[in-house]
């Protein structure tokens, strides 16, 4: 999920943990980025994260779409 005004923006996105050849789940949370345009590019001036066992579960509107 993005928002963006003018040349600033706050980027949300999820991620999942695996081991190593492996698709169980073994965490997942939230980046929060924030960027800034200039010069004609976007550079990020901050990202913090949480995962889901402080912070309750990842909201539905941050998750993928289904396939």
């Amino acid at each position: 999920m993005t928002e963006q005004y003018g040349d600033i923006a706050h980027v949300m996105s999820t991620y999942e943990k695996h081991r190593w050849g492996d698709t169980t789940v073994i965490g997942r949370g939230i980046n929060s980025i924030q960027m800034i345009r200039k010069d004609n590019r976007w550079w990020v001036t901050s990202i913090i994260w949480d995962e889901e066992t402080g912070a309750g579960p990842v909201p539905p509107k941050y998750l993928p779409a289904k396939r």
